[in-house]
């Protein structure tokens, strides 16, 4: 295909690949990706062969490469050889999501290509991570701060810090949701819940989402509600481990979910659960809000940044807090929970939509390219 009057030709390194099934990375690739298209741009998203196949996806190039497949090196060899191939691909754009990825991004400036970092998360903070991979993480910030054509964090909370930090203008361009109709609730039945029967809550099993906490919490509450937790962890089998210790029957780990039975998880919750102990700007508040479900979160800033003062708090970690938070969550009258999700939809609306998102990156391309 040649390239239109017009248009641009972007490449977008550091997702696992698509569709999104993993993570936030990916949902936020995918989503940007497929209205960039929709605008007449051409977008190739490089990917990893275990998670993605090449070919088309909602009008998108996928470019699958290998990797090297352990948690220090995975996306780090796979985002070095997608630098590279940018070489040969007469891209005018190369996107960078993440820190980790980011460290390469001095690659296509060699060849005069334009780049753009975005930063999701401060990734170094989390637990997982060694002293060796922390201290790359944190080369992988400054590339991105120094060495791109242009920076953006997903939150204003992010921004104001690293800006602070670094003495460089950065863009603020959020994550986003959909807003869709609620669909029936079909696929997700399947999986043994019921409309308005369970309480959810998705991430990755890593420390830092604070599921430990929540089922904690949960256990000692009297209430025949399930609790469903979507996700799991590639690279942290002991605490997916110690989170299904923990659980009773009540609780339910449908592990990755996506598309249409994921939509219908969110529809269909009595009420959302955010338990986070660090994030970037969570997707997956957005997307319960984005629902009208009612939600409750840690009172984290990056949480409270999103949710405007809609919807419950409770002190992160707190797992007494966070029982009583629960407790409260369940007594609230239906009128009171319609209310709270109307409120958080038209949030979403004003704030935070995937079409807004997608017009300022397009615009900041457009800037940079001039």
């Amino acid at each position: 295909m040649t390239k239109q009057p017009g248009s641009l030709r972007i490449a977008m390194i550091g997702s696992k690949g698509l569709p999104a099934v993993f993570g936030g990375i990916e949902r936020h690739v995918e989503e940007i990706g497929k209205r960039l298209v929709e605008k007449g741009h051409r977008v190739s998203v490089f990917g990893r062969k275990q998670f993605s196949i090449p070919g088309n996806y909602g009008g998108m190039e996928l470019r699958v490469l290998p990797s090297v497949a352990t948690k220090n090196l995975d996306t780090a060899s796979n985002s070095l050889l997608a630098s590279l191939k940018t070489l040969g691909g007469s891209f005018d754009i190369v996107h960078y999501h993440g820190i980790g990825p980011s460290i390469f991004c001095w690659i296509p400036a060699l060849r005069g290509i334009k780049t753009v970092a975005t930063i999701h998360a401060r990734d170094y903070r989390q637990q997982k991570w060694g002293p060796t991979a922390s201290r790359l993480l944190k080369k992988g910030e400054r590339n991105a701060v120094r060495k791109a054509a242009a920076t953006i964090t997903v939150s204003r909370l992010m921004q104001q810090e690293m800006e602070e930090e670094y003495g460089r203008r950065l863009y603020y361009i959020p994550n986003g949701a959909s807003l869709i109709d609620p669909p029936g609730l079909r696929e997700a039945r399947e999986i043994g819940v019921s409309s308005g029967g369970y309480i959810l809550s998705v991430g990755r099993f890593i420390v830092e989402r604070g599921f430990d906490t929540l089922i904690g919490a949960f256990r000692n509450i009297y209430t025949d509600l399930k609790l469903v937790i979507v996700g799991d962890e590639r690279f942290a089998p002991e605490y997916s481990a110690r989170l299904k210790n923990l659980a009773d029957d009540r609780v339910i780990f449908p592990g990755y979910v996506h598309g249409r039975k994921l939509n219908e998880l969110y529809a269909h919750c009595l009420f959302y659960v955010l338990p986070s102990l660090v994030e970037g700007l969570p997707i997956s508040l957005l997307e319960a809000m984005s629902f009208s479900r009612p939600v409750l979160i840690s009172d984290i800033p990056e949480n409270l940044e999103v949710a405007g003062g809609i919807g419950r708090a409770f002190r992160r970690g707190d797992e007494e807090d966070l029982r009583r938070a629960l407790g409260e969550m369940l007594v609230l009258d239906h009128a009171a929970r319609e209310e709270m999700g109307r409120r958080g939809r038209e949030r979403v609306q004003d704030e935070y939509t995937w079409d807004s998102v997608a017009d300022q990156v397009e615009e900041l391309y457009l800037h940079i390219c001039k």
